[in-house]
């Protein structure tokens, strides 16, 4: 009786969900708090319950001192999600340069001038899409510095760079719902052989 109760909560729960296409939303915990070096990378990795084709990501990213965008100097930040390249864009935060980015959602640099400030800066990006797993995903943020100039990159005296934080939105895609559904039958079928047993 009880698993017959359970059920019903859970249908008519997936019913409403699957009309108002419920948003979910995840932090991505575990983000250095500190500076680091260009070239350099961090990975983090999140297990999702549900899968979106079309999921977003929103995140900051942090410059500090004079981190070049598309100058001599030109210092190129790289988003990768699943082992697929979402897109590349340089920024200007406090070392000069145009900005540009190449992935999709929009970006606000917090230092829009070509000019060399030694100031730093964040650029605030939204509604950057991909394709969201239900399991495992992976996460790389990473910096290179293929500018002319730049020599392989440059000490953390003169720049640096990191994530402030990161967070995805996603919406249950119906196969999510399907597989729900297949394992509350596999669970009913349980139930009842359970009873026959019982019942002998």
């Amino acid at each position: 009786m009880i698993f017959k109760k359970t059920v019903v909560a859970v249908l008519a729960t997936l019913a409403l969900g699957a009309g108002s296409a419920q948003a979910y939303s995840f932090s991505l915990g575990g983000l250095p708090t500190g500076q680091m070096l260009n070239p350099g990378s961090v990975t983090r990795t999140f297990s999702s319950a549900v899968a979106d084709s079309a999921a977003e990501l929103d995140f900051v990213l942090n410059g500090y001192r004079s981190l070049d965008g598309n100058n001599a100097y030109r210092d190129l930040f790289t988003l990768t999600i699943n082992g697929n390249q979402i897109g590349t864009g340089s920024f200007n935060l406090g070392g000069g340069g145009t900005s540009n980015w190449t992935g999709s959602g929009t970006y606000v640099n917090s230092n829009p001038g070509t000019n060399v400030t030694w100031a730093g800066g964040t650029t605030t990006f939204s509604d950057v899409t991909f394709s969201l797993l239900a399991g495992v995903n992976t996460f790389v943020f990473g910096y290179s510095a293929p500018g002319v100039l730049n020599f392989g990159g440059q000490g953390l005296r003169d720049e640096a760079w990191g994530i402030q934080s990161a967070s995805v939105t996603a919406v249950p895609e119906p196969e999510t719902y399907a597989m729900l559904l297949a394992g509350l039958g596999l669970m009913g079928t349980i139930a009842r052989r359970r009873n026959k047993i019982n019942a002998v």
